[in-house]
């Protein structure tokens, strides 16, 4: 820039004119006024220059402020769908474990049920069976019925302690379909 000014400078100097009628005073003269308007072109035009120079560099820095803070916020984004993938994960890995005991406990309920009904059904048939031979037996031997008795309460103490643990059973099954329905619940929200 300077290099322009200076070599304008120094044609005007040598006395270069333009015109070859011109008296030597007028173009020195013509010659001062001239680069005075030129420097103060230049002058203008370095002060327009530096001043786009400055608001360039402060519109570049922002858009790089910008521009980090926006991967600092999808770096963040990534973190916190990973978190969540992760808790998903989780939660699915619990209700498939928490689906599997329910399914096991109910086919175990199901099956304590059956025995329950088959030895509630033994046990009816034992108590006719013994009445019958109780009235058999009284008649021949008081000592035979006495161990009959005692066998049959044997048979229903054993009668009340699978119901007593069937009815657990059924409070555990129910409780678990309980916490399976909360999880599902938990499942669909984070889905």
């Amino acid at each position: 820039m300077w290099s322009i000014l200076c070599i304008c400078v120094c044609v005007r100097a040598y006395g270069v004119s333009s015109s070859p009628l011109r008296p030597q005073r007028e173009t020195q003269l013509a010659k001062a006024d001239e680069v005075n308007v030129l420097m103060y072109g230049v002058l203008q035009l370095s002060e327009s220059l530096h001043h786009m120079y400055q608001s360039t560099e402060a519109k570049l820095a922002r858009v790089a402020r910008e521009i980090k803070n926006t991967e600092s916020v999808v770096q963040h984004l990534g973190q916190d769908m990973e978190e969540a993938a992760r808790v998903e994960g989780q939660i699915k890995e619990g209700l498939s474990f928490i689906q599997a005991q329910t399914a096991a406990l109910q086919a175990q309920g199901q099956q304590t049920m059956g025995l329950v009904n088959s030895v509630g059904q033994e046990d009816a048939e034992l108590k006719q069976k013994l009445n019958n031979m109780e009235e058999q037996l009284s008649i021949s031997n008081p000592a035979s019925i006495s161990a009959l008795k005692e066998t049959t309460q044997k048979h229903n103490t054993i009668l009340k302690d699978l119901k007593s643990w069937t009815l657990q059973q059924i409070r555990q099954l129910e409780r678990q379909t309980q916490q399976l329905a909360k999880l599902q619940k938990r499942t669909n929200i984070v889905s």
